[in-house]
């Protein structure tokens, strides 16, 4: 492809970051985890990782052929289009528009090879295998040219073959029925698909830095992991409870992804602060939750409306006013009480109508949810990361940023940092864990 350079001003902005001014100046006053180059960085995360999130379901959905498929494939389509104000916002309305014709044919070879490999169409395969390669192929160098070199043309190619690897192994181990290799894959891809966010905005920073500040500091870093783990969190339980509810082969592996997701934070706990207190953390986030969507998906498909309400009740009050009074406490009041009850409520609420517009049958109305359900996991995890950055701010000390990874999406930075993470969590999980213990106490 041939693409002539895009050397556009940035424009419209404000889709971006509200109140964005002319200089970094002001975005460098904001909180360090609500600057210019840090929401710039989220807007990516949110839609990039969603996009992969979406890619996989779609694809389950139609070698499976749920009656749900169709409205998979508009909702991911929808994620695309979703992208084009996005871009547009730093290269121009042209830019947007060159950016999502190209990522269009990407979607669809992806939903073509799914289609071919339920039909044993060889030919058809290959034919998907080559748009998804040109879609690798025009993507990366799209991204070269726009950003003028700032993300290298080859790096982003590597990477982009590299996000496609994933997305197609995890489906071919799916079909294969290594279930354990399917998932274990897809946890390898969400991560390496929130390293997308990183390098791009990072390159976007160094070409216009009289707009966007370094996205990628430590607080940036810290509030994109907290929005990995929490977005990823809201995809497995989707991926779940469908699942469970539909009787699926693969349903229990789907669980032990859940276990993977839950397991990073016990373990990084109980290094730091011994078994007490990661079990404890672990009872509350099982007990409460993860346990509980699975008794609602299996309650549903038995008809047990006694059991269905049972845990409904637990979900959207019990666990949610536990949540978030442990938030509340933990943060000393950083995150308020009510809003962060409220907020749980809203992330459980979400995930409860998903399933059951599912269940029902309206399946456009499930993913529209789906898609503001998965976006209010980064209006928790924008909360909860400026409230830690708030409480511990020298862990979170600029010292000697690299504006950009030098090569493709690798995410390298935002791994790095994952132990700032667990580090904070388990400060706030060991404080608020006594008061928590004495709440529970008291109930019973």
């Amino acid at each position: 492809m041939k693409m002539k350079k895009l050397l556009l001003p940035v424009v419209g902005a404000s889709l971006l970051v509200p109140g964005i001014g002319s200089s970094v100046l002001a975005a460098e006053q904001a909180p360090p985890t609500e600057t210019t180059g840090v929401e710039l960085r989220t807007a990516l995360d949110s839609l990039l990782s969603e996009h992969y999130a979406l890619a996989v379901d779609s694809m389950m959905k139609i070698y499976d052929g749920d009656e749900a498929a169709d409205e998979a494939i508009a909702a991911l389509d929808e994620n695309a289009a979703d992208m084009e104000p996005v871009i547009a916002s730093v290269y121009g309305e042209e830019g947007g528009a060159a950016f999502v014709e190209i990522f269009d044919k990407h979607n669809m070879g992806t939903d073509d090879y799914a289609a071919a490999v339920k039909a044993d169409d060889e030919a058809m395969q290959e034919e998907a295998l080559m748009q998804i390669q040109s879609f690798v192929d025009e993507m990366g160098e799209f991204l070269g040219t726009a950003t003028e070199g700032n993300l290298p043309e080859d790096g982003a190619t590597a990477a982009l073959r590299e996000h496609e690897d994933y997305v197609q192994d995890t489906f071919d181990l799916y079909v294969a029925g290594d279930y354990e290799a399917s998932y274990t894959n897809y946890l390898e891809g969400f991560k390496q698909i929130f390293g997308a966010g990183s390098a791009i905005s990072g390159a976007i920073s160094v070409q216009f830095p009289d707009q966007f500040s370094d996205p990628n500091t430590p607080a940036g870093d810290f509030r994109s992991t907290v929005n990995r783990i929490a977005a990823e969190h809201f995809a497995l339980a989707q991926l779940s409870m469908t699942k469970g509810f539909n009787g699926s082969a693969d349903f229990d592996f789907v669980n032990w992804a859940q276990d993977q997701n839950t397991e990073e934070f016990r373990s990084a706990l109980a290094s730091v602060y011994g078994e007490e207190a990661s079990n404890q953390f672990v009872k509350i986030w099982n007990n409460e939750h993860i346990t509980v969507q699975g008794d609602l998906a299996n309650a549903t498909a038995s008809e047990d409306q006694q059991a269905k309400e049972q845990a409904l009740s637990t979900l959207t009050s019990t666990f949610a006013t536990d949540l978030g009074t442990f938030l509340n406490q933990a943060t000393e009041d950083r995150m308020p009480l009510d809003e962060t009850i409220a907020g749980v409520e809203a992330h459980e609420q979400s995930v409860v109508d998903t399933f059951q517009q599912y269940v029902d049958g309206d399946y456009a109305a499930s993913y529209d949810t789906y898609r503001a359900g998965y976006a209010i996991m980064f209006d928790i995890g924008k909360g909860l990361s400026a409230s830690i950055v708030d409480q511990f701010p020298e862990a979170f000390e600029n010292t000697a940023p690299e504006k950009m990874p030098s090569t493709g999406f690798g995410g390298t930075a935002n791994q790095s940092n994952t132990m700032i993470l667990w580090v904070a969590l388990s400060a706030l999980i060991f404080m608020a864990a006594g008061t928590l213990t004495y709440r529970q106490t008291k109930k019973q």
